[in-house]
């Protein structure tokens, strides 16, 4: 799909993982012992048949550029390729730094690629979608935007700060925030498709409104003061938004699930990631695992139980990591008891013996810290 171009959006300002965005962008995060979260809608571009993409950088960008320079998503560098987009202009104060101001410093790259249609999608959600199929109900329908949706029933809990679409016959008439009052809603997923036109139209409506209007501002407008035909299109799969430290400790121990990873992940719909050349992961005698998923490169002498284990971790003997997240090339030492913990990279967590989160507020440690 030559005419379209992909956009990875920035995150909004209600996403605050804490702890884990403090040195990456979410995007650049950890997922489930292998992948990055921007991997699974990058792939999705991708395996869409969509290879013109651009994504949008808010704060923190090394990590992020980094991973996916050596990333290959399947794209035919001859006919498409990723541009990283980051603001050039210096914000006097955080608030301003929005997808609007991005998508305006950045036009000249939309317009010069001249595509027919735009798909915007989200870079802290990890679903599996067709994008080629949501563009021909876009175009079937002769919608001016279309937007994907999820029904859930843990909105008083998850998805916080995430639009609630409210719909009849099949369209959006009305838009409201999560604010957590209603355990079942119709959240949006923050991926639209409208053609380029109207793309560039509503950027520039945006800013001529305020200059805090972000991209999910001015659609409410769009549908509730222009009378604008926005479809709704229900997405069945799995979803989750990592727009908080509990949001992403819930997605991990959901994922390492094989029925919900498969939801993500199947031969036909491969999630493409940064290639690791470490050696197979070594279980020694007395490792017991169970539940959990280990990547590659680590030596496990511990206990793993229901954890998502990153690349080249090391868990000593006698060490039982539980319900718990390690980042790639942590060490655990004996003896120590880890449950309801996310341990971020480089970590070594050796003369504090027992350390214990809850599945509501998971305990955190930080990056490269040694306790």
């Amino acid at each position: 799909m030559s005419k379209v171009i992909g956009i990875l959006n920035m995150e909004p300002s209600y996403v605050n993982v804490q702890g884990i965005e403090d040195y990456r962008p979410i995007s650049a995060a950890s997922a489930f012992g292998r992948y990055r979260v921007a991997d699974f809608m990058l792939s999705n571009f991708t395996n869409s048949g969509i290879s013109n993409i651009h994504v949008h950088i808010k704060n923190r960008p090394r990590s992020i550029i980094e991973h996916i320079h050596r990333t290959n998503y399947n794209i035919n560098t001859k006919n498409g390729r990723i541009l990283l987009l980051h603001g050039e202009k210096p914000y006097s104060n955080e608030i301003y730094n929005i997808d609007i101001s991005s998508f305006a410093q950045n036009m000249q790259f939309v317009e010069e690629s001249n595509p027919s249609y735009i798909v915007i999608a989200p870079c802290h959600f990890i679903f599996k979608q067709d994008f080629s199929a949501l563009l021909k109900t876009h175009i079937e329908q002769k919608n001016d935007v279309t937007m994907l949706y999820q029904n859930v029933q843990d909105a008083d809990e998850y998805f916080l700060g995430c639009d609630v679409l409210l719909t009849e016959d099949g369209y959006v008439k009305q838009t409201r925030k999560n604010r957590g009052k209603y355990k079942t809603g119709k959240i949006s997923l923050e991926t639209y498709v409208l053609s380029a036109p109207m793309f560039m139209d509503l950027v520039k409506k945006a800013q001529e409104t305020s200059s805090l209007y972000s991209f999910s501002d001015v659609i409410k407008d769009a549908i509730e003061k222009d009378g604008k035909k926005v479809g709704a299109v229900r997405h069945s799969g799995y979803a989750a938004c990592m727009n908080s430290l509990k949001a992403y400790f819930s997605a991990s121990m959901d994922i390492r699930k094989p029925k919900e990873l498969g939801k993500l992940i199947s031969d036909d719909w491969p999630v493409y990631t940064m290639t690791n050349d470490s050696c197979p992961t070594l279980y020694k005698e007395k490792a017991h695992v169970t539940g959990s998923i280990v990547g590659n490169g680590c030596i496990i002498e511990g206990t793993v139980i229901d954890s998502v284990i990153g690349r080249n971790v090391v868990i000593k003997e006698g060490a039982v990591v539980k319900n718990s997240v390690i980042l790639p090339d942590a060490l655990i030492n004996k003896k120590v008891r880890l449950e309801n913990c996310v341990v971020d990279r480089f970590a070594i967590v050796t003369h504090t013996k027992e350390l214990e989160g809850t599945p509501e507020e998971p305990l955190y440690v930080r990056r490269r810290d040694r306790i």
